[in-house]
């Protein structure tokens, strides 16, 4: 097929964001054989206008998504986080074309009200809406004329390139990276593991809080290169099946990951894949007992790796997304089927 997919490709950051979800999927659908044309929302917005400002040039960018597909004439538009789009492009695209399909996905978090709403205003002309967030608010999405369906968050082999379970001594034991801003249960979570940590010696690291800088592009896999072990936790911990791609950066590559009981979650990564902790001190004991026991870290580790590259790899995800869009039979049992609403 011909696969226009629009989203954020982030040409301004010089490719400091280059394991975003975006590239990933664009890859696995060259993957299962199709043609994709990537456009990125924000970057032709800032070509837009002679300020470069990219809500200024947004109204110039609609308008060329509309010549793209005239010129193009795809069987899918895909779109993916363009917060600048008009829906009533979309509207244009389904009056034109209306064999083309129309799919839209989303990793934000949808318990957040403004965050649902902004889906919300596309899916009158949507085929189907993919989301990294499940159960109850993946539900409210629910209309009779599209499909919703969950979506994992996406690793890729060429991405995700450590082996760290494989590798000696590492200059740090355990890691976390991720913004904490004016979250007052995350920011004492952490600081209270800073301590125990700290107190028994145990080599740590934040990144991008606690006036820690953050880090991207080489510098984070860097980062991730000279670690054992990592904590995937998100801002809210209690929704089902949501976590944030944190959970497929360290598995992917090899780090052994800690991850707070999601709802569900068990049917991504089993207990012997990532190890799930209940609360602060349950994670102090955790680290400290792998951090004794290598060959056990290693062990757990490995399998993690080995799911995500065997189940969450964007082409998998990506021609499940393909299945559901085009309201074909899934070709296989996928392990959140049952998140599916067609």
């Amino acid at each position: 097929m011909k696969i226009l997919h629009i989203a954020n490709f982030g040409f301004n950051k010089q490719g400091a964001h280059f394991y975003c979800t975006d590239r990933k999927i664009s890859a696995g659908l060259i993957e299962n054989g199709h043609f994709v044309y990537d456009f990125s929302f924000r970057d032709m917005a800032r070509m837009g206008t002679v300020f470069k400002t990219k809500k200024l040039g947004a109204n110039w960018a609609n308008k060329e998504i509309l010549k793209i597909v005239d010129n193009l004439e795809p069987d899918l538009v895909l779109i993916g986080h363009s917060d600048l789009m008009s829906p009533d492009v979309l509207k244009q695209i389904k009056y034109l074309y209306p064999k083309t399909k129309i799919a839209f996905w989303y990793v934000d978090p949808l318990y957040l009200e403004h965050k649902l709403d902004f889906v919300k205003a596309f899916s009158p002309y949507l085929d189907a809406i993919f989301c990294t967030t499940a159960g109850e608010y993946l539900a409210k999405l629910k209309q009779p004329h599209l499909s919703v369906g969950y979506m994992p968050n996406i690793g890729h082999r060429n991405v995700e390139t450590l082996v760290q379970f494989a590798k000696g001594d590492t200059d740090k034991t355990f890691i976390f990276c991720g913004v904490v801003y004016k979250e007052p249960e995350r920011e004492k979570f952490l600081k209270d593991l800073a301590e125990t940590l700290q107190g028994n010696r145990i080599k740590y690291q934040y990144y991008g809080c606690f006036d820690q800088a953050g880090v991207y592009g080489k510098a984070y896999y860097q980062v991730l290169a000279d670690s054992k072990m990592g904590l995937n936790y998100s801002r809210r911990n209690d929704v089902t099946l949501y976590s944030s791609d944190r959970i497929v950066q360290l598995t992917g590559n090899g780090l052994l990951t800690f991850c707070p009981r999601i709802p569900d979650f068990e049917k991504l990564y089993n207990e012997q894949e990532v190890v799930y902790f209940n609360d602060q001190a349950d994670l102090a004991r955790k680290i400290q007992f792998f951090d004794r026991h290598p060959e056990q870290m290693i062990q757990v580790a490995q399998a993690g790796w080995e799911k995500t590259r065997q189940s969450f790899n964007a082409k998998r995800i990506t021609q499940y997304m393909l299945e559901v869009a085009f309201r074909q039979p899934l070709s296989e049992e996928y392990e959140w089927s049952h998140e599916v609403y067609a």
